[in-house]
């Protein structure tokens, strides 16, 4: 009787273990607009938070002509990583309406003092995304620029574009490819 115990509690630890999701050890951050620690957190970009569509849990972010920035990443480049990545990718899951909804997933790094645009670099998702009302997986990849400093801060959002029809985004990952 006690093996058979200590074979079901092992059988079952067993479970649990193999429930947890593994995370790429080059992670800087993740979030599937559950929690919001470090990011974009004004009334204007937590009016994209949504339960309509989610990739998983209950929210995702979403812009459409009455939303033009979703919630996304802000951060210095300091406070990312010991090291300024020499490049990052951008992994998430989206949710486009229609073919007229024409978003893009954006990676900006802005110089803070100067108020200067270092980086701009935009995912044309209307041109990666051929189904529809449906979740798919996108990936960006970025170089970041030579003339980046610790002090610079990095923002990941979705850019609703000239979409006229709504867009989602959830599950976001950043990773550091140095």
């Amino acid at each position: 009787m006690r093996k058979l115990l200590y074979l079901l509690l092992s059988v079952g630890v067993a479970a649990c273990a193999e429930k947890q999701t593994q995370l790429p050890a080059n992670l800087i951050t993740r979030n599937g607009f559950e929690e919001l620690d470090g990011w974009m957190g004004s009334d204007q970009y937590l009016a994209s938070l949504t339960t309509e569509q989610a990739h998983s849990g209950k929210y995702s972010a979403k812009v459409d002509p009455a939303i033009e920035f979703s919630t996304g990443y802000s951060k210095q480049l300091g406070k990312v990583a010991a090291r300024i990545p020499k490049k990052i990718t951008i992994q998430a899951w989206v949710n486009l309406s229609n073919s007229k909804a024409t978003p893009f997933l954006v990676v900006e790094l802005k110089q803070v003092g100067a108020n200067k645009q270092l980086l701009w670099d935009g995912l044309d998702l209307a041109k990666e995304v051929k189904h529809y009302n449906m979740w798919v997986p996108v990936e960006k990849t970025v170089s970041m620029p030579t003339e980046a400093a610790y002090g610079d801060v990095l923002k990941i959002y979705l850019w609703r574009g000239s979409s006229i029809q709504p867009a989602y985004v959830d599950d976001l990952m950043i990773l550091n490819e140095e």
